[in-house]
């Protein structure tokens, strides 16, 4: 049984599953694959855990090493963390290593290195520049660091067409849902919302909070669905939501915040809305590359979206006729509620064009397609 070492520089399944990489790992498991995920457990000791677990034929191994102090020392134990995960997968002797974005390629190379193993790069991100954004200094190491790596991978995967570009290539896995998950019923009244129902799902990113509840404030008769907490590493959730409650109402937009909910509820909040407002990062530097998850399972869930006019996203919009792309939330918040036939009509053309292009059942297959090859290819070199 060939041996697949997946490197994670965080938890796979606490707090939350990751679900790609999980979906990643299910598939190669039930494709016979033996799969280990090495992963960097920050923030674990809130938590009760344990240093292997297994689930679903999928084992996971956990390093824990804590960045405490100032620069210099977290710098130190970023390197200790990445030492650790290196000489727990070297021990683990696989015939893949799958790194799961740039914080973590070296670990597959000097593995790689070492015992001839291939490398699948997987980059969820833009790295480089999401560092550059937090920090020039730490974004150039990183532009550096991929430069000087990215050479040496065996097959490169990532997250839509515009971030393969960046990286001279590479097979895009959309983050979707199955096909077979998608077509199981839903409860659609669970969260007792009136009229119109326009959904916003993701991380609590306050300045685009508040164009979204200025904007619904201005739109009749129109309930906004806001689902999902404070965006990873933030803290201070409660205020947040008491001040976006207090805004809501000061706006006079009627606005229900659920907080975050566990994954396996997100059909049944798509199943409550009408229309999906898709957000972006803060910073304009990183919208172009991302494509959304929650946009893929809008269109699974046959609702129409409004998304900016951003490449990744707003080519999809564009091309399948499935939503809007403006930066004006009101004008189109106001256009899809009064209109119930363009949004049936929007919901079906994005619903046909994820069945079409889009399922993981379809993602899935590419990503094995690759590992075959690159199977193939280690037996002809041995």
């Amino acid at each position: 049984m060939n041996k697949i070492a997946m490197v994670l520089g965080h938890d796979l399944l606490i707090p939350n599953e990751d679900i790609r990489v999980y979906k990643e790992a299910l598939a190669l498991v039930r494709e016979g694959y033996e799969v280990t995920v090495f992963c960097w457990a920050r923030r674990l000791e809130k938590y009760e855990t344990k240093w292997e677990v297994e689930k679903d034929g999928i084992k996971v191994v956990r390093i824990f090493e804590d960045l405490e102090g100032g620069f210099l020392s977290k710098a130190k134990g970023f390197k200790k963390a990445l030492k650790k995960l290196e000489e727990k997968v070297v021990e683990y002797e696989p015939d893949i290593v799958h790194a799961h974005d740039l914080e973590v390629l070296d670990v597959a190379v000097n593995v790689k290195n070492k015992l001839d193993s291939k490398v699948v790069f997987d980059s969820h991100e833009d790295w480089p520049m999401m560092e550059k954004v937090q920090n020039w200094f730490i974004g150039k190491y990183y532009e550096r660091k991929q430069k000087k790596l990215i050479g040496k991978v065996d097959a490169i995967l990532t997250v839509s067409d515009e971030l393969a570009l960046r990286l001279g290539g590479g097979t895009v896995l959309y983050n979707s849902e199955l096909l077979e998950t998608v077509n199981e019923p839903v409860l659609h009244d669970r969260f007792g919302l009136d009229g119109i129902v326009a959904g916003y799902i993701g991380a609590l990113r306050r300045p685009i909070l508040e164009e979204i509840l200025e904007a619904a404030s201005k739109v009749n008769a129109l309930s906004i669905l806001i689902v999902g907490g404070p965006p990873k590493g933030q803290s201070g959730y409660t205020n947040m939501i008491e001040e976006l409650e207090e805004l809501a109402i000061e706006k006079g937009a009627n606005a229900k915040f659920t907080g975050p909910l566990p994954y396996s509820m997100m059909n049944e909040c798509y199943a409550a809305c009408n229309i999906l407002m898709v957000g972006h990062y803060v910073d304009k530097r990183l919208r172009d590359y991302a494509m959304p998850k929650k946009l893929l399972d809008a269109m699974a869930y046959k609702v129409p979206v409004i998304v900016g006019p951003y490449e990744a996203r707003k080519k999809v919009v564009e091309r399948y006729e499935c939503g809007l792309v403006t930066e004006d939330w009101a004008d189109a918040l106001t256009k899809l509620s009064n209109d119930r036939e363009l949004r049936m009509k929007m919901g079906e053309n994005g619903y046909k064009a994820f069945k079409m292009n889009y399922t993981w059942e379809a993602q899935e297959k590419k990503m094995l397609n690759i590992y075959k090859e690159l199977i193939e290819t280690k037996g002809e070199e041995t």
